[in-house]
């Protein structure tokens, strides 16, 4: 059984399309529509979310979640020295433990981008090389079909 934390958590990952739109609107210098635009939060900006919107702070984090992880996000991370509090003024520094978080994020989006590419193009290339063996293959005519058959019923 989930415990409730998980399944707030959770609701708030499915949700978080249309909740994010709210923070946008809410805050526009902390969820920027031009990617550009990316700083990273300050370290309690979910907590001060969750207050201001009347979430329960795991479903804040989950809204939270997708955003922290895109690769927009990312790269703020490794591009900025400072977090920003959700009105835009300057908070703490990033640590260079977040850093190598967001290294590690992107790595990982990349190797399952690259991954994907590679089943892509083994798919089509499998299904050229059927396609290929099956025009190559010498058509058998029905009769050398059904003496193939034959030939071990015949044996018993």
């Amino acid at each position: 059984m989930l415990s409730r934390y998980r399944i707030e958590r959770d609701r708030g990952t499915a949700e978080s399309r249309q909740q994010f739109a709210m923070l946008r609107e809410k805050w526009p210098l902390a969820f920027p529509a031009k990617p550009e635009d990316v700083r990273p939060l300050a370290i309690g900006a979910a907590g001060e979310i969750a207050s201001a919107m009347g979430w329960s702070p795991p479903y804040t984090l989950g809204v939270l979640g997708s955003w922290k992880m895109s690769p927009v996000y990312c790269q703020a991370v490794l591009c900025y020295d400072q977090r920003i509090a959700l009105d835009g003024e300057p908070a703490e520094l990033i640590d260079p433990n977040a850093k190598e978080l967001a290294t590690m994020r992107l790595a990982q989006l990349a190797a399952r981008k690259a991954a994907r590419k590679d089943r892509k193009m083994a798919g089509s290339v499998a299904t050229k090389s059927a396609a290929s063996a099956a025009t190559k293959m010498p058509a058998n005519t029905t009769e050398q079909l059904r003496s193939r058959v034959r030939a071990p019923l015949l044996r018993q």
